[in-house]
């Protein structure tokens, strides 16, 4: 007797966080209102994180992937070949999810049967903003987009993101290449909207549904990691010049306006610290390192240099009797 699908598959990629995916997973499968699994890709160096899903492994629901692979583009493309549902809603280990999360991705994927990408709101948890700050991002409205030009306004993050299987394996999944832990370290949720568009599909913003993010960094982990999203975002934005679309330059330039050339003039004219440049300094280099890397035209996906034996993958997974 064959088994239905899910209406819906949530996905949590991880990687050395330990205990804080608990409270993720927690709120996920306190979700009663709609049908949906919940995939784990795990690509920890230690047993912390295998001993802090351990209790929830009971649950039919869950299949916990483990996987000696590395980088969150990588991750994300494990939890995509292992998903039962075409709608895959994404969110961070240290995220949590109200009961309403994935009926509301699930709603949002019904407004067209175009849109391959959703972005949600992240919201900040509570936190000391003199001493640090929280990644987060407000989704304004619900819209979508489906020109190559929206992306200067299509500005979620990995966080709260959902994509369509089907759609985003025909675009060649993921580039492996971006995200945490990659060559390029960050931008893989930033090119696959990207990706998506060129492609003629759509992307939908939505302020109906949120996750809470608790991922505190302070100031000094900030610099950092504007230095690594920086440099991705610039590999991750040469790939459509690379390939002909040069009306891309236009999300660029708007880009680059907004983020930097906005700020830094901002602060000169009030007397202060002016901020910004070196966004542009990190986003040139990645931008000049994009590229030099070899690329396949077809699916706008960077080529690694050499390609390394497939790391081992184990899935776990409790079947109900």
């Amino acid at each position: 007797m064959s088994v239905s699908p899910p209406m819906i598959s949530a996905a949590i990629c991880t990687r050395n966080r330990g205990a804080s995916v608990a409270a993720t997973i927690s709120t996920i499968l306190a979700i009663d209102d709609i049908d949906f699994e919940l995939v784990i890709v795990d690509q920890s160096t230690n047993e912390e994180t295998a001993q802090a899903v351990a209790p929830f492994e009971s649950d039919p629901r869950v299949r916990f992937i483990r996987t000696g692979t590395k980088g969150l583009g990588v991750a994300r493309n494990i939890a995509l070949g292992e998903v039962k549902s075409d709608l895959v809603a994404y969110t961070d280990d240290d995220c949590t999810a109200p009961t309403d999360w994935l009926r509301k991705v699930y709603e949002a994927f019904q407004i067209d049967r175009k849109i391959a990408v959703v972005y949600t709101t992240v919201e900040a948890a509570p936190h000391d903003s003199s001493v640090g700050l929280i990644p987060a991002y407000r989704a304004k409205g619900e819209r979508v987009f489906s020109g190559v030009l929206d992306k200067r306004s299509a500005r979620g993050i990995g966080a709260g993101m959902a994509v369509r299987a089907s759609m985003v394996r025909a675009m060649g999944g993921f580039d492996e290449m971006l995200g945490a832990g990659g060559q390029f370290p960050s931008c893989e949720d930033w090119d696959i909207a990207v990706r998506a568009l060129i492609r003629g599909y759509s992307v939908l913003e939505t302020d109906k549904v949120s996750v809470v993010h608790f991922g505190f960094r302070s100031h000094d982990e900030s610099r950092f990691l504007s230095k690594r999203d920086w440099t991705g975002i610039g590999a991750a934005y040469s790939k459509p010049i690379r390939c002909g679309h040069v009306s891309f330059a236009g999300v660029i330039i708007n880009l680059l306006s907004s983020y930097a050339l906005t700020p830094f003039f901002r602060d000169l004219r009030q007397l202060k610290r002016p901020r910004g440049i070196m966004r542009i300094v990190h986003f040139s280099r990645g931008f000049l390192q994009g590229m030099r890397t070899p690329i396949n035209k077809s699916t706008l996906c960077f080529i690694p240099a050499q390609a390394a034996p497939a790391a081992p993958v184990t899935v776990k997974q409790t079947v109900s009797s």
